[in-house]
């Protein structure tokens, strides 16, 4: 983490953030469920909206020609009564255009019975050996008959697959897509030009057994075209730091030290674009910070910002941000573990 020059008296104050771990949380927008999980009741659903600000749950509803899930009608029931945006997804196996139609219209028959509502995404989950005996040509007019089939019944649709099939065994035109790829760490943004990046198969939520995927969204079209930021906060909220790890809350330290989690927070309560942890020169945050504060807006985190965030915060005015304990910073963090915007 670096600032462009501060001037006197932040010398001792650069260290920290030069040296802090950055962390990086990307957001639970979207749980995805199957028969691998464990059942969750509208209890269950209610707590990993309110603790995780997930906002959309897809549920598995059917696969190949013949295979329906028993407890996709009772998940879309429990997630839906939860107040969530609930989807569908078919897991195909269809090699030929026959094949194809005929998973269309089990997924359909399934979705329909299980009480998947009109108007829902009902995905095409694209992972299956049987596509890596066709050419992209093949796959990608298959994949379109089925989804014609799902669109005449009333559903949305899109394409689940893995990021390192794009290209080779299908075609997800940017703009659409759900995209799997899975980094031990999540470090930056992955596949912003589709719907959503599920990022893990192993995310554990507090009082729930077994692992779960878990997706972040970069559009609306998984919650009804209802703006995903506005659903559920993902402020103050459990999130998720090292996706093959256990969940961890999102409460930073009261230590009056200014490291990279403390920017990750203010990057989460003022909603900015890119949440890493990291201020660069010039900041955007800090720009808006100082647009809030009603001093020049140039991105530098000087003695005069210094100065005015002591005054609204109530704090020793002197412009320095000690390197060992910062009253500012401390009061900083208490009001950003209440999920408050400082100014």
């Amino acid at each position: 983490m670096k600032f462009k020059k501060i001037l006197a008296g932040l010398g001792a104050f650069i260290a920290p953030f030069i040296f802090a771990v950055s962390v990086f949380a990307a957001r639970t927008d979207m749980l995805d469920i199957s028969g691998n999980n464990t059942t969750l009741s509208q209890s269950d659903f209610t707590s990993i909206r309110n603790n995780y600000g997930v906002k959309a749950v897809t549920v598995k509803t059917s696969e190949g020609s013949t295979y329906a899930w028993s407890g996709a009608k009772g998940a879309i029931q429990n997630a839906t009564n939860a107040g969530l945006y609930t989807n569908g997804y078919h897991f195909a196996r269809f090699g030929t255009l026959t094949k194809a139609q005929s998973e269309a219209n089990w997924a359909v028959q399934n979705a329909k019975a299980d009480g998947l509502g009109v108007g829902s995404v009902l995905v095409v989950d694209v992972e299956a050996s049987i596509f890596k005996q066709n050419s992209i040509a093949v796959n990608d007019a298959n994949i379109a008959a089925f989804n014609a089939i799902v669109q005449a019944a009333g559903y949305r649709t899109d394409i689940y697959a893995s990021a390192s099939w794009l290209g080779v065994y299908l075609t997800v035109p940017a703009g659409s897509g759900w995209i799997a790829a899975y980094p031990n760490t999540v470090t930056t943004d992955r596949y912003t030009n589709y719907n959503g990046w599920q990022f893990s198969s192993k995310v554990q939520l507090s009082g729930i057994s077994g692992h779960f995927d878990m997706t972040q969204l970069y559009t609306n079209y998984y919650t009804a075209g209802t703006d995903k930021n506005a659903v559920i906060s993902n402020s103050a909220t459990t999130t998720i730091t090292k996706v093959t790890k256990k969940s961890t809350k999102t409460v930073i330290a009261v230590d009056g030290i200014w490291g990279s989690a403390t920017t990750l927070k203010l990057q989460q309560v003022y909603d900015m674009k890119y949440q890493d942890g990291k201020i660069s020169k010039p900041s955007s945050l800090v720009k808006v910070l100082q647009k809030h504060l009603g001093v020049t807006q140039d991105g530098y985190m000087g003695p005069k910002t210094i100065k005015k965030m002591q005054r609204k915060l109530g704090t020793p005015v002197d412009g320095k941000i000690s390197p060992r304990y910062s009253n500012m910073v401390a009061a900083m963090q208490k009001k950003l573990n209440a999920g408050v915007k400082l100014f």
